[in-house]
């Protein structure tokens, strides 16, 4: 019985993406990318230009972790393409409550305490905390407990910082 090792095999392909992708979100242009860049991670020329085809595998490896370091963040798929859940968009609740519920919500985000901004994101915060899945479906008296709990979220993760600040 044959296992598929294909798991255990290094997937340059998948590297040459990431390098891609770290370059056009680190904002680099392709002088710097091909002409100091490249060569710096152990790349040789092809066709008269520096080319990532040319590192080896842990040349690869290593150029990618560089990214990293430098602020590249890899994103990674959730699931299968054909499988994922494609849910309608609804309208945005436009009440003040909702509003204000949303303000906070990305008060939060700029503050660094919430990482995905995103109406799909606030709409799980709000699920787990009133077992509502939207916004438009809030009643008065659990959008109000909403706004308090992300007003003492807020509140809660500024205290430590400043307390910080005066020792």
């Amino acid at each position: 019985m044959q296992h598929n090792n294909r798991q255990n095999q290094f997937d340059r392909n998948r590297y040459y993406k990431l390098l891609r992708v770290g370059k056009q979100e680190l904002g680099w242009d392709d002088e710097f990318y091909y002409g100091i860049w490249l060569p710096i991670q152990g790349a040789t020329l092809k066709d008269g230009r520096y080319s990532a085809s040319t590192l080896s595998n842990t040349q690869l490896f290593s150029a990618v972790e560089a990214m990293k370091s430098k602020g590249f963040k890899v994103k990674y798929r959730s699931g299968n393409k054909r499988t994922r859940r494609i849910t309608p968009q609804r309208r945005l609740a436009d009440d003040a409550q909702s509003r204000k519920i949303r303000a906070l919500w990305l008060e939060l985000h700029n503050a660094g305490k919430v990482r995905n901004p995103s109406e799909e994101s606030l709409c799980a915060y709000v699920k787990r905390m009133t077992n509502v899945d939207a916004l438009q479906w809030l009643s008065s008296t659990d959008a109000s407990g909403v706004i308090e709990a992300l007003k003492k979220w807020l509140k809660r993760e500024a205290k430590p910082a400043a307390s910080a600040a005066t020792r």
